[in-house]
């Protein structure tokens, strides 16, 4: 049993070693693509080998997370917008680290408790107790040299190591004197880029092998209880949350009726005098998801801290709530077309975009709210996360890019008003439909059409010298290849 556990730690180490070996080839000094995904892929594998006896099998449902952390993980071998994969360089590990503790059932919290934040700062941090480990077990690495005894191999090699350095310096200069061709290899030799691939090796070694066997002996330990569901207290009165929601919803209901005569509505409706129809239609979306977010504090607050010893009065607050909800659907569709109305002024950007997104994803989580109202026992975190985690992943491969480039062409078409500057900014994701400026008829100017031609030209030579730099296997991406060959046709 001994000689298991000591086997089970040099297979730790070298899992640690395989993790370090892996990080060094593929990102070092290299653009990220097809290496993200890989180096996921083997963190996976790994995981799966090395902690394979670990499972608890009443967690197996949570293997579901597989699915989100390849998905995002896929996207930087697909796609290339800058934001989503800065934003997915911190989503994956994090969902990886929450698949490790529910799978091995060292979590403290169940996931969808808040406290379970801590658990997974734990887990990150934990593994810096467990740094000496990997240099005791090679400290005591031994062989067997004998039926009676072991020997201790560690100080053997590095004592030989040591007596090798001052023998190997003399005996290269003495070759390097000897030999011209000799002595030009090894002045070539690059030490300090040499001394940098060891440190990363070293340190992400060190840290995986940590991670991995403070994962293992924390699954090996007697099954602690789980923190129990929170019990906030009820304090607050329910006839003054009646009364303010009450208040609330009035003022709710009026402004839903100016939304549905005069923004729905059209211009069939007269306007102030001091407003267009598209000028008081652009105005407000940001205020309104505001409102939506303050909505979802009251509704949460409410829910939670409210007295529920009146049944009558318990009942006249949930039909407030639902109204309220309600209400903050209305003022949801309404951002969500004044923001269309602005784009169709302005243009598409990534902001706008993300915004219509983040109201999108506020409008289903106000279907889980009322749920959660008339069922209390329903699982409402649970069902933000993965709401927010679904409207995230289809963000992810809805391909942002193109949306903002086709909408503003269309536009550029329609109107003869385009940004070329701004689409210069979009990824690699953007430059096929970037294309359309140079094949396609257009109803602006010669002038105009000539100079927006070499604008986009110019782009394309920028970008053809950015795409030759990144030609090593890891930093392969579908995005960047599509438009590398595209571009190839215009500029040799």
């Amino acid at each position: 049993m001994e000689l298991d556990l000591e086997l089970k730690k040099y297979w730790l180490l070298l899992y640690g070693l395989v993790i370090g070996v892996s990080f060094d080839i593929l990102f070092y000094d290299r653009t990220l693509g097809i290496s993200y995904l890989s180096f996921i892929i083997i963190i996976l594998i790994i995981f799966l080998v090395s902690l394979r006896g670990s499972f608890k099998k009443s967690n197996n449902l949570m293997w579901l997370f597989l699915i989100p952390v390849l998905l995002l993980a896929s996207t930087f071998f697909i796609y290339s917008n800058q934001v989503l994969k800065i934003l997915n360089y911190l989503i994956v590990p994090v969902l990886v680290i929450m698949l490790s503790i529910l799978v091995t059932g060292v979590n403290n919290s169940n996931w969808p408790d808040i406290r379970f934040i801590w658990d997974i700062i734990k887990r990150i941090f934990v593994p810096f107790g467990f740094i000496h480990k990997p240099f005791l077990v090679l400290s005591r690495m031994d062989i067997s040299e004998s039926k009676k005894g072991r020997v201790k191999v560690l100080p053997k090699v590095l004592l030989g190591i040591l007596i090798s350095i001052p023998v190997l310096a003399i005996i290269i200069w003495l070759l390097s004197s000897a030999d011209i061709i000799f002595k030009d290899l090894f002045l070539n030799i690059p030490i300090s880029k040499i001394i940098k691939h060891f440190l990363l090796i070293f340190i992400v070694t060190i840290y995986a092998t940590s991670f991995l066997w403070a994962l293992a002996k924390a699954s090996e330990e007697e099954e602690k209880p789980k923190y129990g569901k929170i019990k906030w207290a009820l304090f607050f009165d329910p006839v003054i949350l009646l009364t303010i929601l009450a208040l609330v919803n009035v003022i709710y209901a009026i402004f839903s009726v100016i939304q549905f005569t005069y923004l729905f509505g059209g211009s069939s409706f007269v306007m102030p005098s001091s407003y267009t129809y598209a000028e008081y239609a652009r105005r407000g979306f940001f205020e309104l998801v505001v409102v939506s977010v303050i909505n979802f504090g009251i509704l949460i607050f409410g829910k939670t801290f409210v007295k529920k010893d009146n049944k009558k009065i318990y009942v006249a607050i949930k039909i407030f709530l639902t109204l309220l909800v309600i209400f903050t659907l209305v003022l949801l569709v309404s951002a969500f077309y004044r923001m269309l109305v602005y784009e169709q002024a302005y243009g598409f950007t990534y902001l706008r975009i993300f915004v219509q997104t983040f109201m999108i994803m506020l409008f289903f989580l106000s279907i889980a709210n009322i749920i959660y109202i008339w069922k209390p026992d329903f699982p409402v975190i649970k069902s933000y996360f993965i709401i927010s985690l679904a409207i995230y992943i289809i963000m992810n491969f809805a391909n942002v890019d193109v949306i903002i480039a086709e909408n503003n062409i269309n536009r550029y078409f329609e109107s003869g008003q385009i940004d070329t500057n701004y689409l210069k900014t979009l990824s690699y994701d953007a430059v096929p439909v970037m294309e359309r400026l140079l094949t396609s008829d257009k109803y602006s100017s010669e002038s105009e059409e000539t100079r927006i031609t070499g604008e986009v030209m110019e782009y394309y030579e920028q970008e053809k010298s950015e795409l030759e730099d990144q030609k090593d296997w890891q930093s392969f991406n579908i995005s960047r290849y599509r438009a590398e060959k595209l571009i190839d046709k215009y500029i040799e």
